[in-house]
């Protein structure tokens, strides 16, 4: 028989809240975690867009936002205290969102956790028309995309003491050890961090400016914008590209250098129509660049698809051959 008292409820939990031993899940971990996730959104996403292939081509740059929504669910609800502060692959690796006290958030919380995590994700990589879109927006993307997204990954990596990066900053979280409970044992951020940051970002700004120094002085720079804004006019163009390509054509003893414009269309028309198209951008970049007939070949690629950031699905068609027999074969429509 014992002759010690009753425990008193929660006292364990009182303990533990004032000498906690849960610690900052591994990095390891989190990195595996965070591979895993994707791949099953992107399972699921591949799956809910494969019958609307269609559809989703029409978006443009805009699927990627799509994608962001698709993804809320998933990242939102199981990290918070609706998911017990586990995903799938947090799940897997033992690990869960919770605040310093050990509790898991709320949606709310949850969700602008993921806001500021997914964002420079889906932002990365989207196309859009260079000519018919503000100049701000895309300063503003690339700030989200390598500010944000790059701050975010530091943090992540170098925060050693916590591990928050910017989305857990300002969702008051951390992703911990699991496999214990209560509060957390962690030691304050190296403030040192912010000084790095801001010489980054410094740099980052100082690069980007002699980067767009540099490519606005090349000498072909205004020649192409021109024939990018000429196809992006055409009905049904969603965004283009233009690069000049040299590459070493080994014939005989000597090794020739020949050139190839090559014209990257997105395009939301209709499936059959793509060699059609491809004559009509063909015949508009003839007619109004004469510097193309200087190339050696001249190619119109014509994509039809969707980038949902979570799923990605394209179908290809690529037209080339010499500017003269893309003039001859044209004669007539030009």
């Amino acid at each position: 028989m014992s002759i010690l008292p009753p425990p008193i409820a929660g006292l364990d939990s009182i303990a533990v809240s004032l000498n906690p031993d849960r610690t900052i899940g591994a990095l390891w971990r989190r990195i595996l975690a965070a591979l895993i996730d994707p791949i099953i959104v992107g399972v699921v996403g591949f799956l809910i867009a494969l019958p609307f292939f269609d559809t989703f081509s029409r978006l443009g740059g805009w699927g990627r936002l799509v994608g962001f929504c698709l993804a809320v669910p998933y990242y939102g609800l199981l990290n918070s205290r609706i998911g017990s502060g586990q995903t799938l692959g947090k799940r897997l690796m033992h690990l869960q969102v919770v605040n310093a006290l050990g509790e898991t958030i709320s949606f709310s919380k949850a969700l602008l956790r993921f806001a500021f995590l997914g964002a420079p994700f889906f932002l990365n990589e989207m196309t859009l028309p260079l000519t018919r879109t503000p100049k701000f927006v895309f300063y503003l993307i690339g700030i989200i995309v390598f500010g944000l997204g790059g701050i975010t990954i530091y943090l992540v990596l170098f925060n050693r003491h916590t591990r928050q990066g910017v989305h857990d900053l300002v969702a008051g979280s951390y992703v911990a050890d699991a496999v214990k409970k209560g509060a957390l044992r962690v030691e304050p951020m190296w403030k040192g961090h912010w000084v790095v940051i801001g010489a980054l970002i410094v740099a980052g700004i100082i690069g980007g400016k002699i980067l767009e120094a540099k490519i606005l002085k090349l000498a072909d720079f205004p020649v192409m914008f021109a024939d990018v804004r000429l196809i992006e006019g055409m009905e049904g163009v969603q965004s283009a590209g233009i690069s000049d390509l040299t590459w070493t054509s080994w014939s005989g003893a000597e090794n020739e250098k020949k050139t190839i414009y090559v014209v990257n269309v997105f395009w939301s028309g209709k499936k059959g129509e793509e060699e059609a198209f491809a004559n009509r951008v063909a015949s508009q970049i003839l007619q109004h660049d004469t510097q193309v007939m200087e190339r050696n070949l001249l190619r119109i690629v014509i994509i039809r698809g969707y980038d949902l950031g979570i799923a990605h699905a394209e179908l290809t068609h690529r037209f080339e051959d010499t500017p003269t027999k893309w003039k001859t074969k044209l004669r007539g429509s030009m």
